[in-house]
């Protein structure tokens, strides 16, 4: 699902961020929670600025096939294994084909 980002800001609490999104004429809820926030970068921080050096990052993740877990409401939650996963994909896709190990 392809989808572009409106607006994005901390919860009050926070404790977490929310992306609102277009999902082609529909608004989806994205929920990034403090887990990811906090792995995103060095030193870890969970605020504002925080999300917003980092939001296409997230929309990214969110716009991906495997988007992290989908509530029951609906909003899609992206987490720290989310992000994880994210790079570790990300890195080997970007690996070119012939570049050796380094025991070859």
């Amino acid at each position: 699902m392809s989808l572009k980002l409106i607006s994005g800001m901390m919860k009050s609490s926070g404790d977490e961020a929310l992306l609102a999104m277009d999902a082609g004429g529909a608004n989806q809820m994205v929920v990034i929670d403090r887990g990811a926030l906090l792995e995103v970068a060095e030193p870890r921080r969970c605020d504002e600025n925080r999300l917003q050096e980092n939001i296409d990052l997230f929309s990214r993740i969110a716009s991906a096939n495997d988007r992290g877990d989908v509530e029951p409401d609906g909003r899609i939650r992206i987490g720290a294994d989310d992000l994880l996963a994210w790079r570790q994909n990300t890195h080997v896709k970007s690996k070119p084909e012939n570049v050796r190990r380094v025991s070859e």
